[in-house]
């Protein structure tokens, strides 16, 4: 069960990949590990043809048509022949995906709105870079069907091709290189307080942005779009402690994490799960960061890290972790605290929040010309209340801040004056009926 087959026989078992194996035993009612992707259109969604259109693709991308079992040593995957379904868009995003009851078995959930088309995954089953071939994929041949014609993409995938093997691999399996000392901890960092309560209906603040105005403010500090932003998001927080802890004995560093897409790096074709996260910050105990220090810390963290040598060492660490013993042959009934205890350790608790940034989406013709908007959102924490993500399509970056926090919006309000203050205008738009300290 610990390599990867390739999901051709019907019944046969799928594990999960070593990045997947910590979301089904971590679940919680604040913590859903769903996330959401989405293309608003100027074309009507009409659901019978995006069923239709979602058949053809599911048939090129076996390795998601797929339900998730517990067994007594794993979770595993089996292939689902249960009918596929799309649903009305009419909940919050980033809901809890029931393995056996939320999408008639299915890991992901379509939904869709009058010109929405918006896919949930479970982040067992993929990542932001797979889930964005699959929704261009979809909304591509849902266009076909409507009668436009589509250019080519390559990460736009036909229904009748072939899938490449690779593409259902383990890649972390692949790309693993046994090393010595990969273990190590952090200590914990600050964390936004839950005064106010929290709802377990995650709440949205959208930001729309030009991304022409980012590119300039980030060649001006010779930083990226990501690395600006990062700075911005960490200044924010800064400024949150300063003033909620009034006093500096009692600061925590403030860190973010950022999901890196590793397949370029390690050239890897997989649609599952390669993602590593680099964990970026500023220790405050050490005094206040004007914002050019933070970008230098951000700067030099981010570039010194992302590079085949460093996210190997991640990659060892996240199979050597699954290969040993005591967590190979321990029965899921044990392994489940081991595995929460894992991921507050080198997760939720070394970092104060998430930016996770697709980057600037291509769209091929035929497309290009009705897609109006991506969207992208990730499922908060209960430790982790508010996280961050960014997207970007047709000269706008899509920046959306989901939370559990019923009231507060402090830390978006800081994050997104701040852009205001330096001349870059905000779109704003929120699901919240409450705005208030």
């Amino acid at each position: 069960m610990e390599g990867m087959k390739t999901p051709q026989a019907n019944e046969e078992l799928l594990p999960l990949d070593n990045s997947a194996v910590i979301y089904p035993p971590t679940v919680a009612r604040y913590n859903s590990h769903t996330f959401r992707i989405s293309m608003d259109l100027t074309v009507s969604v009409i659901p019978t043809r995006l069923l239709t259109a979602a058949e053809h693709i599911l048939e090129r991308f076996p390795f998601f048509a797929v339900t998730l079992h517990q067994g007594f040593y794993w979770y595993y995957f089996m292939p689902n022949k249960n009918p596929l379904e799309v649903y009305p868009e009419i909940s919050s995003p980033c809901a809890y995906i029931h393995p056996k009851k939320g999408a008639n078995g299915y890991l992901f959930k379509i939904l869709y709105t009058e010109q929405r088309i918006a896919i949930e995954f479970f982040h067992a089953l993929t990542d932001g870079t797979g889930a964005l071939v699959f929704l261009k994929s979809l909304v591509a041949e849902y266009l076909r069907l409507s009668g436009r014609e589509i250019g080519e993409d390559p990460q736009v995938l036909l229904a009748n091709s072939k899938m490449d093997p690779l593409e259902a691999e383990d890649s972390f399996e692949r790309y693993y290189t046994p090393r010595k000392s990969v273990f190590g901890s952090e200590s914990s960092a600050y964390h936004l307080p839950s005064s106010g309560g929290l709802t377990d209906k995650v709440q949205v603040i959208s930001a729309r942005i030009k991304i022409e105005d980012l590119k300039k403010i980030s060649s001006f500090h010779q930083v990226t779009i990501t690395e600006y932003l990062v700075a911005e998001l960490l200044d924010a927080m800064q400024r949150v402690q300063e003033a909620k802890v009034k006093n500096p004995k009692k600061f925590k560093p403030v860190r973010i994490s950022v999901p890196v897409n590793i397949r370029k790096i390690f050239g890897s074709k997989s649609l599952r799960n390669f993602t590593l996260f680099v964990v970026v910050g500023i220790d405050v105990r050490l005094g206040h960061y004007e914002f050019e220090e933070i970008l230098e810390q951000v700067m030099h963290q981010l570039r010194s890290s992302i590079n085949a040598k460093t996210l190997g060492r991640q990659v060892t660490r996240n199979v050597a972790g699954r290969r040993h013993p005591l967590m190979r042959y321990a029965p899921n009934v044990f392994k489940r605290p081991l595995m929460k205890l894992l991921s507050d350790t080198y997760g939720d608790g070394i970092y104060s929040t998430t930016l996770s940034n697709i980057g600037n989406v291509t769209l091929p013709s035929g497309m290009h010309e009705v897609v109006d908007r991506l969207d992208f959102f990730l499922s908060p924490s209960k430790k982790n209340k508010t996280s961050c993500a960014a997207v970007g399509a047709n000269g706008y970056l899509t920046l959306n801040f989901t939370s559990i926090l019923a009231e507060r919006t402090d830390f978006e309000r800081e994050a997104l004056s701040a852009l205001v203050t330096k001349g870059i205008p905000v779109e704003v738009a929120t699901n919240r009926t409450i705005q208030k300290d």
